[in-house]
């Protein structure tokens, strides 16, 4: 891809939110191998301190700007970090319930949460086919899971609880990027889910065995290449826009569930792949070509 190509934002938008769905499908799939022997608020915990300890270094390399945007933008900071605990504890229950395709395919009303939100919080313009393009993916999602299949039991209550609380972390993002570093953004907000987390973990902890530690370690690690991918990708080009690939975390889940648990996908589940990775495409290429003659 040269130079020319990515000196385009909504390119690079798209380009690091391919990044975050690879990591954050992996990731997802140790948090269910995790949940076996750990309970949700201590994945949870362990997930973002271990995230905010090894974003530490490159935060203090940052201009003093960045900590007195903080100081500055507080509230939105404890907003972002709020919902984030919120979106992320409800996916790690949901995760540790329910197969992670399934758990994937609830959360792709993501960018259909965001194209809302996006629409009423920062006034982005939502056309008609940007509708279309994501009821295709969403369609797309369906297709895989099939009616009936994911029941409404609470981990699919929960899932859809995330996705919300999820789309509201990425318009607080979205308020942020315009003027904070990315890196500060993920970092404060996993200190935020730390402090939320540590005392209910506390209550249930289950000490780790070193066996256990490396895949903890994996999981922390995956999940703050996630956060911080999503933040520069929503930083790069309008909410409405990354969200739409945001659908690749599914071709990406089930690579994870048949390596980590033999899960094999029937031909629906490529069917409906298909089906997404059209809808995606429709939005970048229309978004492409309106910056071009922009």
């Amino acid at each position: 891809m040269n130079s020319g190509i990515l000196s385009n934002p909504v390119v690079r938008g798209v380009l690091w939110m391919v990044l975050a769905t690879a990591f954050q499908a992996t990731a997802s799939g140790f948090v269910r191998k995790l949940s076996f022997d750990f309970g949700v608020s201590e994945l949870l915990f362990f997930f973002s301190s271990i995230s905010a300890l090894l974003l530490l270094p490159l935060a203090m390399r940052l201009d003093k700007g960045s900590f007195a945007g903080v100081r500055r933008r507080s509230g939105l900071y404890i907003i972002r970090g709020l919902l984030s605990f919120g979106g992320m504890y409800a996916s790690f229950y949901a995760y540790s319930v329910m197969d992670i395709a399934n758990v994937q395919s609830l959360l792709f009303t993501v960018p259909l949460f965001t194209i809302l939100l996006a629409g009423l919080l920062l006034g982005e313009f939502v056309g008609l086919r940007g509708w279309i393009s994501c009821v295709i993916g969403f369609c797309g999602a369906l297709i895989i899971v099939r009616p009936g299949i994911i029941p409404m039991n609470p981990g699919a209550l929960a899932a859809i609880a995330s996705a919300f609380a999820f789309a509201a972390a990425n318009i607080a993002i979205r308020k942020l990027g315009s003027s904070e570093s990315p890196i500060m953004i993920t970092m404060v907000s996993n200190m935020i889910v730390a402090l939320l987390a540590v005392v209910p973990a506390a209550l249930s902890w289950v000490t780790p065995s070193w066996e256990q530690v490396p895949g903890i370690l994996f999981m922390g690690v995956l999940f703050m290449l996630a956060m911080v991918c999503l933040t520069f990708s929503i930083r790069e080009a309008d909410a409405r826009i990354v969200q739409s690939v945001n659908f690749l975390r599914l071709p990406w889940s089930v690579v994870v569930g048949w390596v980590m648990f033999a899960e094999l996908p029937d031909i629906w589940t490529w069917v409906g792949a298909v089906v997404i990775f059209a809808g995606a495409y429709d939005v970048l290429r229309r978004e492409t070509r309106g910056a071009k003659k922009g």
